[in-house]
């Protein structure tokens, strides 16, 4: 058998095997027609439909659309795979899809989501924050409206602040403050004062900050290898290596799988995080101070963005398009925040009961008007997870940062054009 019909017969049975998974969600989504007399919308996420963000969601909708109904429908595990497999098979599809930014260009240049230019006002692209623009457009083209944005911070320990009399940082504070402060709360083999995971999100505010960066905006080429990138992953490192003051993967991971897991158990005094992780802080009952992230050569923060999109062979885009309007709206928007589904996208959205809760909430909206979203290359995800192998060895000290750079280099021109 040749070459070309084995792979054939592979994808063909690849192709059997997501539809028999698929098949019971399939038959949910029936087809827009009338429920009670009202028109059933179906809308697909990975979040579970009992949660109060969607239920407020859903309620609030119904209630402006009274001849309309929403149907949750859950994709767990493998969501994206799973939906671009149901869109390419054709059939009945849902009407809405939740869909994460860094999803929104591939499903853009396989034709899985519809363009949303005809309906996308100047006054709605006006009242979004432009890194929420930024990740919802591609190629010139808007694809999907916002569910949420998230912006980072840097959250303080405070019962290890306090129990080292150490001052929290002003909202001004740079690398070197953050680095000294860092090293004060360090005691070996105990506690540490910093800690981030060694994944790409996990440091690319610090390379952005500091000049450098990723990949280009038009996502073909690395910024690995500029200077001022290098300059960045040498100050991490030497905060692991030479100062301790971060600890290692494994031993961060003794705390818990979570990323947030050596801050809730007192052992790490600064991390950076979202919304989402003051949630968790609370829940654990640890106590803690928000400050923007220290500042580098320049102030800049990173945003991600969770959002709606319409799928192809949706049977009434217009209708589909109701359901994108009115949760990207001011209104939308306005429970995504008091639920803490996430930052609201848009700036007209009232923040002042957020701002009671904490004073310090401030620090996350205001990180929205300085954010870069977080890049999203085609084939972002086959370059990411060669940065993360490639880098392994440099976190622990057993390779230098211009090797791991170079090995990474070699074969980032191949990867972004899609060739490997």
């Amino acid at each position: 058998m040749s070459r070309k019909k084995i792979v054939l017969k592979k994808m063909t049975v690849a192709m059997l095997v997501m539809t028999i998974v698929l098949l019971p969600i399939l038959s949910c989504f029936g087809d827009t027609t009338n429920v009670r007399q009202k028109t059933q919308v179906t809308v697909l996420s990975w979040w579970d439909p009992s949660s109060d963000s969607l239920r407020q969601l859903k309620a609030a909708f119904e209630a402006e659309n009274p001849d309309m109904t929403i149907r949750y429908i859950q994709i767990g595990s493998g969501y994206a795979q799973k939906v671009l497999t149901m869109i390419a098979g054709g059939g009945t599809m849902p009407d809405v899809i939740m869909l994460a930014m860094d999803k929104i260009p591939i499903f853009a240049e396989k034709g899985a989501i519809l363009k949303l230019d005809k309906y996308i006002t100047e006054a709605y692209k006006k009242s979004l924050y432009p890194v929420v623009l930024k990740a919802v457009t591609y190629n010139g083209s808007v694809y999907a409206v916002p569910r949420d944005v998230t912006s980072k911070v840097m959250y303080l320990n405070k019962k290890m602040f306090d129990a080292a009399h150490i001052p929290y940082p002003n909202e001004n504070w740079t690398w070197n403050d953050f680095r000294r402060i860092a090293k004060k709360l360090t005691i070996p083999g105990k506690q540490w004062g910093f800690y981030f995971p060694k994944y790409n999100d996990g440091f690319y505010h610090f390379l952005i900050q500091n000049g450098g960066g990723l990949v280009t905006p038009d996502g073909k080429s690395s910024l690995l290898g500029k200077p001022e990138t290098i300059e960045a992953l040498h100050f991490l490192q030497d905060m692991i290596i030479r100062d301790k003051s971060v600890p290692t993967e494994s031993q961060a991971k003794q705390f818990g799988p979570d990323d947030t897991a050596p801050f809730v158990a007192g052992r790490v005094a600064m991390v950076v995080g979202s919304l989402s992780s003051s949630v968790a802080f609370r829940k654990n009952n640890v106590e803690f101070v928000i400050r923007p992230l220290p500042r580098g050569k320049k102030r800049l923060s990173v945003a991600f963005v969770n959002a709606w999109a319409i799928p192809k062979g949706a049977k009434n885009p217009n209708i589909s398009w109701k359901v994108l309007r009115f949760f990207s709206s001011k209104k939308g928007q306005q429970i995504v925040l008091n639920t803490y589904m996430g930052l609201p996208a848009s700036k007209d959205v009232d923040v002042s009961q957020f701002l009671k809760e904490r004073p310090d909430h401030k620090y996350l909206i205001e990180a929205l008007q300085y954010s870069e979203p977080f890049p999203t290359p085609l084939y972002g995800v086959d370059f990411f997870s060669v940065i993360e192998k490639e880098f392994e060895l440099m976190w622990l000290g057993q390779r230098s940062v211009e090797d791991a750079v170079k090995a990474v280099e070699k074969v980032a021109a191949d990867i972004l054009a899609g060739r490997k």
